[in-house]
């Protein structure tokens, strides 16, 4: 297998039913700067959008899906600071009428999910103190205080095989990855 250390993904293009809408729900939502758009030689309209000064764009739309197809994307991710900055995203998202379709405790992570307005799974989610194996993904309350959320995980954490602090799981693949 080719092991290539020093590439790293940064962006991912999909293809959008209304650019407009997906362009202001992305920078409403998630802060994120359109850098660039136009048409492109291959025709269809596009925007580049970023939220990383360094990367010109970070999510690429270009018009020309098809209004009855079905989203082909699994879901679309943002790292929030933690889980008090998740918590106060999901209340913004019920009082701005944005529907959370499910809130899931990872062990490593804790997660909420909306949809955009094309239909793609968008996960807003922060990191845990820990690492198990994934997939898990146990309900999540987010009404239950933070001291609560803590310690319900790391029960979860604590009766998953290979569970380990993030601290030891960063330098487990950062051997991996050499």
């Amino acid at each position: 297998m080719f092991k290539q250390t020093s590439m790293r993904f940064t962006h991912l293009g999909i293809y959008v039913r209304d650019l407009r809408t997906m362009v202001e729900f992305y920078t409403r939502e998630f802060g994120l700067l359109v850098t660039d758009e136009g048409i492109g030689s291959t025709g269809p309209r596009g925007a580049f959008l970023t939220g990383d000064p360094a990367e010109h764009h970070q999510l690429v739309f270009v018009e020309g899906r098809d209004e009855t197809s079905k989203p082909t994307t699994n879901q679309i991710s943002f790292l929030i600071e933690d889980l008090a900055a998740l918590r106060t995203y999901a209340k913004h998202c019920v009082e701005d009428g944005i529907p959370v379709l499910l809130t899931k405790n990872h062990g490593n992570a804790w997660s909420i999910y909306i949809k955009d307005p094309d239909g793609n799974t968008v996960e807003v989610y922060c990191h845990s103190p820990w690492y198990i194996p994934q997939p898990c993904g146990k309900p999540l309350d987010l009404s239950a205080s933070e001291s609560e959320i803590l310690e319900q995980t790391e029960v979860l954490v604590r009766a998953t095989p290979g569970w380990m602090t993030r601290e030891e799981w960063l330098l487990s693949m950062k051997e991996r990855l050499k």
